[in-house]
């Protein structure tokens, strides 16, 4: 994990392309990331893709997303779509492309040899969707393999098709490839995202409440949510709090006074502090300072 490069993706709020309104609410979100979806949040056919990538560059090219994080899915490689919405992102200056239901590297390659053929879309990266139960198996080859990642993303909903499950609010469920993926992102230095949803009741904010800790204990950056509600809960799960904060301060400096006196670790509050306790700190820190939690001196 790349401390110095910590950079705060706590909530991705996701929003139709085919509505200017939603993109534009997005925008003035306190969400950290938006996803604009040209997938399944469009409807399936000709007409209303085509006018869903013309509204995305409209959007792009007039509102102002205030430094947010813009990424957006296309269709997938199934589809007859997915050239066009890549040359719109193209042409609208994205970043980021999120290609869903891909089963192996291949079928991302597939992707990164069309973006090469693309003149304006040199610097643009991917952070596929990892929702099917091939990606899954084969998400550290997909890791390993696939050129321009930046990220990795879970897609519950499909993997919960793929598999053959029923959609339930308990996060658990997916322990196993909620797991594996973090695991192979951090390992690759990409970010790993995975929604906070509720199927049952989308009013429940407890059901978010719980997807989106369970998400912070197991390691991710941040959560993915399909209402503007949510992204206040999901950026207070993913934030710092003060206690964590000083916790942080107060381990940095102990650590400093041990390594002085050529000890490598000390006890605080009757817990052990070494190396590992810090490299956590540290990054807790990177984060709150580009939050303004924290200021750059303390920090």
């Amino acid at each position: 994990m790349n401390i110095a490069s910590a950079q705060p993706r706590r909530c991705m709020l996701l929003v139709p392309a085919s509505n200017p309104r939603m993109i534009q609410k997005a925008a003035d979100s306190d969400a950290d990331v938006v996803m604009i979806d040209l997938d399944d949040a469009v409807v399936y056919e000709d007409a209303s893709k085509h006018a869903a990538q013309r509204t995305l560059l409209e959007a792009m090219a007039a509102i102002d997303f205030r430094g947010k994080e813009v990424v957006v899915r296309v269709n997938a490689t199934d589809t007859p779509w997915w050239r066009d919405d890549i040359r719109a992102c193209a042409d609208a200056g994205i970043r980021v492309i999120m290609p869903p239901k891909a089963n192996n590297a291949a079928d991302l390659i597939a992707v990164t040899d069309f973006l090469d053929t693309l003149p304006n879309a040199g610097a643009m990266r991917m952070w596929p969707m990892i929702e099917t139960t091939g990606a899954v198996i084969h998400c550290e080859r997909i890791a390993a393999e696939v050129p321009r990642l930046s990220g990795l993303c879970f897609g519950v909903g499909d993997y919960t098709v793929s598999v053959g499950a029923h959609f339930v609010d308990i996060p658990d469920r997916i322990a196993y490839p909620l797991g594996k993926m973090v695991c192979v992102a951090r390992h690759h230095g990409l970010v790993p995202l995975a929604p906070a949803v509720a199927f049952t009741d989308m009013n429940r904010d407890s059901i978010i409440e719980d997807w989106g800790s369970y998400l912070r204990r197991l390691g991710y950056d941040g959560a993915l949510v399909v209402h503007p509600r949510h992204v206040a809960i999901i950026n207070r799960i993913f934030s710092p709090s003060r206690e964590e904060i000083d916790s942080a301060l107060e381990m940095r400096d102990a650590i400093g006074q041990a390594r002085a006196a050529n000890r490598a670790a000390v006890i605080i509050g009757g817990k052990l502090i070494e190396k590992v306790n810090i490299d956590i700190a540290a990054r807790t820190l990177a984060i709150a300072e580009k939050l303004g939690l924290v200021d750059p001196q303390e920090a």
